[in-house]
């Protein structure tokens, strides 16, 4: 019900037509998360148990090469079934959701956390770099499609190859760097209130953003800069009166702020909502 409520805030806002319609937005995640504990519940009753040390962290990034094919397939002959089921995208589904679910079993049934934690530094260090290259190449990539950088020209696809490939790389760096810069014993007291709010952070962002949102369209028309909504989606006003995108400089701006202000407000919302009864049990 939470997506459809931050939906009809959005549209009273922008006065657009109020439409209830149903949308688990994020929470599509926990859905299928239970469709995939229940598969494993009764797969577990007889499947025989596995035991098998972590492959070296370039040997699941060799893994995840094939996985890219998989993502690419899929993303080109699946059409309008992609989201079958209420699945956010069964290309991504196919290769990382499923792949990644049944690594975790594998992986908390045979205490690979350890490995991580024990990564060498030369190891860290290459996939560290790794992520930041992907970082760089899917922003130069987007840019290009959206606001292209001068002298800057990608037209190979990236983002129908690389998702299964960088997600591996991503997970093991994002697990190792907590492990040793913010999972200490003991753990700080913001850790620990950052820890408990993470669940309902995931679910309330949408709200945040919207808010966000909001604060930079006011901020827009403070400026001067004359502003239309086509359903929830604004424009500028061009010349000719007709809508048109921003200047650049305007979404660079708006994308920081927006940006930094989802954070600012995200995580206070989410640390305090959860201590409303009825949330404090959920959350």
């Amino acid at each position: 019900a939470f997506r459809p409520l931050v939906t009809l805030f959005e549209q009273a806002y922008a006065g657009a037509p109020l439409t209830y319609e149903y949308d688990p937005g994020v929470c599509w995640f926990l859905l299928w998360l239970l469709n995939f504990s229940i598969a494993y519940a009764v797969v577990a009753q007889f499947a025989p148990k596995v035991k098998v040390g972590m492959p070296h962290p370039f040997v699941l990034l060799v893994i995840g090469m094939p996985l890219c094919g998989i993502f690419y397939a899929i993303s080109k002959a699946i059409g309008p079934w992609n989201h079958l089921g209420g699945m956010n995208m069964w290309n991504y589904g196919a290769s990382m959701y499923i792949p990644f679910f049944a690594a975790g079993v594998l992986g908390g049934r045979n205490d690979w956390l350890k490995s991580v934690e024990e990564m060498k530094t030369w190891v860290v260090w290459t996939l560290r770099v790794i992520v930041v290259g992907f970082w760089i190449l899917i922003f130069l990539y987007v840019n290009a499609h959206a606001l292209p950088i001068p002298g800057v020209h990608i037209t190979f696809a990236v983002l129908d190859f690389i998702p299964p490939v960088y997600a591996v790389a991503m997970t093991l760096a994002i697990m190792q760097l907590f492990h040793q810069y913010f999972n200490a014993t003991p753990q700080s007291q913001f850790m620990r209130n950052a820890g408990a709010s993470a669940y309902i952070v995931y679910v309330i962002q949408g709200l945040a953003l919207g808010i966000s949102g909001i604060i930079f369209v006011e901020i827009l028309k403070a400026a001067g800069v004359p502003i239309v909504f086509e359903g929830t989606l604004f424009f500028a006003v061009g010349p000719d009166g007709k809508p048109t995108a921003l200047s650049n400089g305007w979404i660079w701006g708006g994308w920081a702020l927006v940006f930094v202000l989802t954070q600012l407000i995200v995580w206070p919302l989410g640390f305090f909502a959860r201590k409303l009864p009825i949330l404090n049990k959920m959350f």
